[in-house]
């Protein structure tokens, strides 16, 4: 049976974010504090789940998803639309059927992208004076594991475990999880990993010694424009070392999945096609499968590709042309990058802005005193520099 306001990722995601003393289900959805009290099943049937779950199949648009209600009601394709995996629901709502489970640790992280923000990026909380709260507690990690080994060790399905940031290469905290999931059932678990692909030579021999002690990882590499422009828009990118370190993740045997995550977002999006073009040219050069997937920025929504013209969909376009003209056998899930592509195409202008080159100037021209956004206003205009 249908449920238009259901999503799957209410019954298969569970999201944690320790530095903020948080958890819920799907990385769109409203994160909730730990309570000071509670037992492992609190992170597959806390009562707010449950009324979330009933609720979206009474056909509600439940509070904790309004970025997605937001898209829905506005016309644009949300990212319930791209990520939801069932065609019905009539699975029993008080059972576990959890598939993903995402990690974020903390914010400790080497770059200041302009979309991120000090909670995320610990250069950012440098730059700008702003001391993040760290609310990690033992008492939540050490829960957290005693549900996450029965969750693997006891699942009839395959489930994926997904580390975030910051920058998790960088996290004592990783390494720490890293060495209690090798102790788990490895059969049923597959680790991913989401990386700005700018670790440090050190810190990346230590990365790779760490999965070498697991069963197989997937590089989840997180970037979105080409060369110069990226360093610009990814603040303390080395584009050279984010070369090397993809193509030995391309190399190494333990990996055995690439995933390009593109941050779709204004400034990205005139050298957007380029960088698509780069990783088609870099991956033929190996075997190792990946694809294309990515996210759209809301916040700030300065940075919204929703408030630009319809001229600028012509990136997006390149972009698709260039992934229907591919054939290399590596590239999976096609259909997939298509239609992540193709909701850009939908959010370009669907909240169009007359003075979007005024809305993004003034959120660069602050930043200058960190970076060198002055060099970023060209990126503004679809036709060149700003007259």
């Amino acid at each position: 049976m249908s449920h238009p306001t259901a999503c799957s990722k209410s019954w298969t995601d569970v999201n944690i974010n320790f530095k903020r003393g948080k958890m819920g289900h799907c990385c769109k959805a409203e994160l909730h504090p730990f309570p000071n009290e509670y037992t492992k099943d609190f992170f597959t049937n806390s009562e707010l789940i449950q009324k979330r779950r009933q609720d979206t199949l009474n056909g509600i648009q439940h509070s904790d998803c309004q970025t997605c209600w937001a898209d829905v009601n506005n016309g644009i394709t949300s990212f319930k639309d791209l990520m939801n995996e069932w065609n019905n629901f009539d699975q029993p709502i008080d059972k576990p059927h959890i598939e993903y489970i995402e990690v974020e640790l903390d914010n400790t992280c080497d770059l200041s992208c302009l979309y991120c923000n000090a909670d995320q990026s610990s250069k950012i909380a440098q730059e700008e004076g702003i001391i993040v709260p760290d609310m990690t507690r033992q008492k939540d990690i050490d829960i957290y594991k005693e549900w996450l080994k029965d969750i693997v060790n006891n699942s009839p399905r395959n489930i994926t475990l997904a580390f975030m940031g910051g920058e998790p290469t960088a996290s004592k905290l990783f390494y720490e999880l890293i060495e209690y999931i090798v102790t788990l059932d490895a059969s049923k678990l597959t680790l991913q990993v989401t990386t700005n692909c700018n670790t440090k030579d050190f810190l990346f021999n230590k990365f790779l010694d760490a999965i070498d002690k697991v069963g197989g990882v997937e590089i989840n590499i997180s970037n979105e424009s080409f060369k110069e422009d990226s360093k610009l828009i990814r603040y303390g990118l080395d584009w050279d070392r984010f070369e090397k370190n993809v193509k030995a993740y391309a190399l190494h045997k333990k990996v055995t999945f690439i995933s390009f995550d593109t941050t779709m977002n204004i400034l990205a999006l005139p050298t957007y096609s380029k960088y698509i073009q780069w990783i088609f040219d870099t991956m033929s050069k190996y075997n190792k499968p990946f694809s294309i997937s990515g996210d759209m920025v809301v916040i700030p929504n300065e940075l919204d590709i929703a408030i630009l013209p319809a001229s600028f969909k012509t990136y997006i376009d390149q972009a698709i042309q260039i992934v229907n003209e591919n054939q290399l056998p590596n590239c999976i899930s096609k259909d997939k990058i298509l239609s992540f592509m193709e909701s850009g195409i939908d959010r370009v202008s669907s909240n169009y802005k007359e003075d979007y080159k005024n809305i993004v100037r003034q959120f660069l021209e602050p930043k200058q005193k960190y970076k060198n956004t002055d060099k970023l206003m060209r990126l503004i205009d679809p036709l060149g520099a700003i007259q």
